[in-house]
């Protein structure tokens, strides 16, 4: 057999080539070297969609012409702590499932129930309980009696994390302090083109399969973080009367939700066709809890101004439908605590007036601190399309961002600016998704970066403007103000010191007003890494959004870290703005040393933009010690580690390892 056919096979996935040729080719081959492994999986990625069929261009599933209820999608594993964990699907009709569980493979004995809705695209989650810390638990999702041993692509298996009690003690240990590992990363790009040298193949997910997830003890990371872009827009042009067909929908009896927001059946299909085709990122979601952010391509490339009064944009405008959708996949998984969910409606409004009419509302009910500003959706067919035929003409004429300004009575809201013509119109009010978790001696805040950010202006930087909004802020400040915890992580989806002025495909001159960065925002972000530097406490803050990775110290305790991408092509330099390799970078009148980072030169040609990392962040606070017959003795660090590695998604090498030592000996409760 040719070498190239070798290689080719070691790469594909096994569904795409019958079972008995496979064997027969590969028996006996050696693993390729890491150089010729990264072609023959570029090689691979094209082979396997014409083998498979998984081309972009195909739709979603079809529809079910039996009654049976089974599992479409899933399982997702999310909302991990020391006694429970999530566990989402989605099946072929609204029904109940099982998730089966227990601390064996074969002693799945124990049953929780669950169930799915029509208004959440047949998807639902439910969180099991009272499980024990520090234990690896095996699982199986199914809508039957009883757990199938043959139903492999539907198990999977995860551990709890540890809890004080576990590792206290009273002379060594007295504040329960234990180490956690987690993988963060961004950017899952499966289209052609500049989108993704790999396509569906997604490499980065099967390396991290092989060395990050074992089936007979504990995994290398308790968690993951997708710090945004886990999809890119593609089949958003599915409308809701093929939706409801292919749900056997009967007229008139499709959810409220694609009643007002038609659009998200195409954001629904969107989220199916990157399960399905992304066969390696759905197993490695069986496996791995994870929480997540939402960037703009869960919304739309480039949504800027969201938050935003006064602003007409159709890609700011299909904010709350992205985000709806999100939620319904991937949102659920974080632990917002006391929610709000999307406000959204059909209203009656009239011309030169600030009254907004909802006959079918319960405005008083409403909590406007928890809201975000409302919209008025575009209403067009194209209004969830990557390019739709344009962004400001045409579309519902009162389509916009408006403040609302009081709660005049339960069915009635006053916004501003005021409305520009009498009709009936879809709209929506946005919610909070920020929120925070503790973990041990360390502290995450998960930003929103998308839901109240202002239009920025990259001719004034300096602008007061925010990316954040008011109240997001100062929930930020307040909370790490009063936190005990040795450590942060900051979650934030766009870059702080790195801008973002350009695509992956380098058009040569970059779009007009283009930054998705903090650099866009000087003001706000120069505020916070003042405050930041000032604790006297590491903060680590995690990015995505630009296609590359980098370890950046900002100041003696602050740094940014960002991950990717997992699959999609990378940026070229122009697109960064132009900045080194590493060194030191003047990021706007702030210094910062570039430790290390990724780099494409802007010759690099589109295929060949292809290197793809995943990041293990191991946070190493105690140091285990054994004793004959008892448990071990955990003893702590006066000054914790906190190791960032960087690894090549293809070989799963490392490429880069940055060790930061606390400064100070951390201040316990």
């Amino acid at each position: 057999m040719a070498p190239w056919l070798a290689l080719i096979l070691t790469h594909l996935p096994s569904e795409a080539v019958p079972a008995a040729c496979y064997a027969r080719c590969l028996s006996a081959r050696p693993s390729p070297p890491p150089e010729r492994r990264r072609a023959a999986v570029f090689a691979a990625a094209f082979l396997a969609l014409s083998l498979a069929g998984c081309g972009s261009g195909e739709k979603a599933s079809p529809a079910d012409d039996d009654a049976t209820l089974r599992i479409t999608h899933g399982p997702i594993l999310g909302r991990l702590g020391n006694d429970h964990i999530g566990v989402w699907v989605r099946t072929s009709k609204p029904g109940p499932f099982r998730v089966f569980y227990g601390t064996a493979p074969d002693q799945m004995l124990t049953s929780f129930p669950g169930e799915t809705r029509q208004e959440n695209d047949n998807s639902g989650w439910v969180q099991i309980d009272n499980l024990t810390s520090n234990t690896k638990y095996y699982y199986q999702v199914s809508t039957g009696p009883a757990p199938s041993p043959d139903d492999v692509e539907h198990s999977g298996h995860f551990h709890t994390l540890p809890s004080v009690p576990d590792v206290v003690d009273d002379v060594y240990n007295p504040d329960g302090l234990f180490n956690f590992a987690f993988e963060f990363g961004c950017g899952n790009n499966q289209m052609t083109g500049s989108g993704s040298p790999f396509q569906a193949e997604l490499p980065t997910y099967r390396t991290m399969r092989r060395e990050l997830i074992h089936d007979d003890r504990r995994n290398s990371v308790d968690f993951a973080i997708l710090n945004g872009d886990w999809l890119y827009e593609e089949q958003r042009d599915l409308t809701a009367e093929q939706w409801a067909e292919l749900h056997r929908s009967e007229a008139g009896r499709i959810p409220r939700v694609l009643e007002v927001m038609p659009s998200i059946a195409g954001v629904w299909a969107n989220y199916k066709l990157y399960l399905e085709r992304g066969k390696a990122m759905a197993e490695f979601h069986r496996y791995v809890p994870s929480y997540f952010t939402f960037d703009d391509h869960e919304i739309l490339n480039d949504a800027y101004g969201a938050g935003e009064i006064g602003r007409r944009d159709r890609r700011a405008v299909f904010r709350d439908i992205g985000v709806e959708a999100w939620y319904d996949y991937l949102g659920w998984s974080n632990e917002v605590e006391k929610p709000q969910p999307i406000v959204f409606g059909r209203a009656e409004v009239k011309a030169g007036d600030d009254i907004l009419t909802d006959n079918r509302a319960r405005f008083s009910e409403l909590k406007l601190s928890d809201a975000a500003s409302l919209h008025v959706h575009w209403g067009t067919q194209d209004a969830g399309l990557l390019d739709g035929v344009s962004d400001t003409d045409g579309g519902d004429p009162n389509a916009g961002v408006y403040e609302v300004v009081e709660i005049v009575n339960d069915d009635q809201l006053r916004v501003r600016p005021p409305f520009r013509a009498d009709g009936e119109l879809s709209y929506s009010i946005g919610r909070r998704s920020y929120w925070r978790k503790r973990l041990g001696n360390a502290e995450f805040l998960f930003l929103d970066t998308r839901t109240f950010r202002e239009m920025h202006d990259v001719r004034n930087r300096l602008a007061d403007k925010s990316m954040l909004g008011q109240r997001q802020k100062d929930w930020l400040i307040y909370d790490m103000k009063a936190s005990l915890a040795d450590m942060f992580f900051v979650v934030s989806s766009v870059n702080l010191t790195i801008p973002h002025v350009g695509g992956t495909n380098d058009p040569g001159r970059p779009p007009e007003n283009k930054d998705d960065a903090w650099t866009a925002f000087l003001k706000e972000r120069n505020e916070l890494i003042d405050f930041w530097s000032s604790l006297g406490k590491p903060v680590f803050v995690l990015t995505g959004d630009l296609h590359n990775s980098f370890a950046i110290q900002i100041s003696p305790n602050v740094w940014e870290l960002a991950s990717g991408p997992h699959n999609s092509g990378n940026h070229p330099a122009t697109s960064e703005g132009g900045r080194p390799p590493n060194g030191r970078y003047d990021s706007f009148g702030r210094p910062v040393d570039i430790r290390w980072s990724t780099y494409i030169s802007p010759e690099t040609p589109n295929e060949l933009r292809n290197r793809v990392v995943y990041t293990v962040v191991q946070v190493n606070n105690v140091f285990r010690n054994d004793r004959p017959g008892e448990r071990p003795v955990w003893v702590p660090y006066p000054r914790p580690q906190i190791v960032f590695q960087f690894h090549d998604g293809v070989t799963g090498d490392l490429l880069y390892a940055e060790s930061i030592v606390t400064d100070r000996a951390p201040q316990r409760k």
